[in-house]
């Protein structure tokens, strides 16, 4: 009786994620065993979480573009001078321009700057300033890229020119990663042994100490780790599922991680607890 119950528990969980099932779906799951039952909830609570993560996903891609466009509009039509002034970049410009859209109207710099000579008095204006030096151009470009982390070739700072949006931008190359951190550990350097004050000195000194020990004990972190992947991987663990991450097993009882642990070995359980930190 005792594992009736137990099966009856566990086909209730089930039913809800089987969609267009057969109406005899109840009895013919009652007569899997309990092993089974708890195998194809835990398949079941996978396959949603993986459509849920699929979907919520989507939907942040489509937000990041929409803003993205949004932005570049408005971006380029503060850059447009009109009878002599230009859009003052600030935000309530911005708002004035989006709530003149029209529902399922795409944004644009052409489209703003129309807006902005058909309704004048609805925007704050300022003068454009005086034109800009190439190489003050280039200096603003090179502490752009160092600053989001992107690369210093020619089309990028064509791009930066013509004011883009940041995800347009090719990223940062390894090479150039490698040089700028030279350059700032050489800057770094500079400073502690020309301007550093005593006490900057020893605050320095104390962050390369932490800096050091945090390392070790990351490096031996990572060292069990391997051993237990080691140990695990001829030992037949099934796959953790999805829905046990970090939070889960932050979360769980003794008794659940003894549990997992026989089910899915150590190695998997410490990965999921490492993820998301």
């Amino acid at each position: 009786m005792e594992i009736l119950q137990q099966k009856k528990l566990l086909v209730q969980r089930i039913v809800p994620y089987l969609i267009g099932a057969p109406s005899d779906a109840v009895q013919r799951l009652l007569q899997q065993n309990v092993s089974d039952l708890e195998t194809i909830l835990s398949d079941c609570i996978t396959k949603k979480a993986r459509a849920q993560a699929v979907e919520h996903a989507n939907q942040y891609a489509n937000e990041m573009r929409s803003e993205s466009q949004l932005e570049g509009a408005f971006v380029h039509a503060s850059m447009t001078v009109i009878n002599d002034r230009r859009l003052s970049p600030c935000d309530g410009n911005r708002a004035v321009l989006e709530s003149l859209l029209n529902p399922g109207e795409e944004p644009s710099a052409k489209l703003y700057v129309a807006l902005a000579e058909q309704f004048p008095t609805k925007f704050a204006w300022e003068t454009p300033p005086a034109p800009v030096s190439k190489q003050d151009q280039r200096t603003a470009f090179e502490l752009f890229v160092r600053e989001n982390d992107l690369s210093s070739v020619d089309a990028n700072f064509n791009l930066f020119k013509q004011g883009a949006s940041v995800e347009h931008y090719a990223g940062a190359s390894q090479a150039e990663r490698a040089a700028r951190s030279a350059v700032a550990a050489r800057e770094h350097q500079t400073w502690l042994r020309t301007e550093a004050s005593p006490l900057e000195l020893r605050a320095e000194a104390r962050y390369e100490t932490l800096a050091q020990v945090a390392a070790s004990q990351q490096a031996q972190a990572d060292a069990s780790l391997q051993a237990q992947k080691q140990r695990d991987q001829y030992a037949g663990y099934k796959p953790l599922p999805a829905h046990i991450d970090r939070m889960v097993l932050i979360k769980a009882s003794k008794d659940e991680l003894r549990k997992w642990s026989r089910l899915y070995g150590q190695f998997q359980l410490n990965t999921a607890l490492r993820a998301q930190q």
